[in-house]
């Protein structure tokens, strides 16, 4: 095994000296001490550029829970020699791993406490300066109910009223967040959540009404489709994806970008209900910086 001082891997890494000492503060290389003193293994070295390199092929979408982006994400895996990776983790969630670098991008759908969709999340989660917002679709969420509507629910405010037992969303979920917003506007309150059971995805919220675990439950049109579900609409709402300026022009994210193609969408229009991908790869917010 060969070792080499911090010298000899700031001349081998083509870098200066001082940003090895920063990468070994950070704990962004492999490295060990010997007598108080700094080395590091050149056989080690070469396996972590082996593997940073791997790694700058993939990138990890987390956000927002949506079944059209899966769709897009499995299409571009098929043919494209770098890896997307996409963590269901909800807008907020997402939102934070953004923020801490351990996402490459993030997809949201958040409104704002008017019932909006602005982009305030990007000061209150990030700094707005560093991020680009692209527009993937529009997307419809409405109550999702058993198919003969037995207890004849007409709105939102209907379920809690009658006590039936609701399938809520994961807190930190931009669904979550419009459940709360629909019952805050009418008139609802925490006690009112007492019938309330979670659910972490579309799917699993419409599962949970066809199971009979719950009487009604939300979510997006699609899905109320695929499982035969009556359904009622409510609120049509924005899906974004928040990508990184210094990653913006990068070759991987361009050409995931292009994988956006309402054209190529258009092809399936019915197998995707309730979306509307007109306006799809579009800029929604850029900072000034970037031209």
């Amino acid at each position: 095994m060969e070792i080499l001082s911090a010298k000899d891997i700031a001349s081998y890494l083509n870098i200066n000296e001082k940003k090895v000492y920063q990468l070994v503060k950070d704990n962004e290389i492999p490295f060990t001490r010997i007598g108080g003193k700094l080395v590091f293994s050149r056989e080690i070295i070469d396996r972590w550029i082996r593997e940073n390199t791997a790694s700058e092929q993939n990138i990890l979408i987390a956000g927002s829970d949506d079944v059209l982006l899966k769709v897009i994400i499995d299409n571009y895996n098929k043919t494209s020699k770098n890896t997307v990776f996409y963590a269901s983790v909800g807008s907020i969630n997402g939102l934070q791993l953004l923020k801490m670098g351990r996402a490459a991008v993030c997809c949201v759908h958040i409104l704002d406490l008017e019932g909006k969709h602005s982009h305030w999340y990007l000061d209150r989660y990030l700094n707005r300066e560093e991020f680009v917002v692209l527009k993937l679709f529009t997307r419809e969420q409405g109550l999702f109910l058993p198919p003969d509507n037995p207890h004849k629910i007409k709105n939102f405010k209907d379920i809690f009223d009658r006590k039936l037992k609701f399938a809520t969303r994961n807190k930190g979920s931009g669904t979550r967040i419009l459940i709360d917003f629909l019952m805050k506007e009418n008139g609802l309150v925490v006690d009112d959540r007492q019938n309330c059971i979670e659910a972490q995805s579309h799917i699993s919220a419409g599962s949970k009404v066809c199971s009979e675990e719950a009487d009604a439950s939300f979510g997006i049109r699609h899905v109320a489709e695929i499982l035969n579900l009556h359904y009622i609409p409510v609120f049509n709402e924005p899906f974004d994806m928040i990508i990184p300026v210094d990653l913006w022009e990068t070759h991987k994210i361009r050409e995931l970008i292009n994988f956006f193609d309402p054209a190529s969408l258009n092809n399936q229009s019915g197998k995707f209900a309730g979306y509307d991908y007109s306006t799809m790869g579009s800029i929604s917010w850029k900072p000034q910086s970037l031209k």
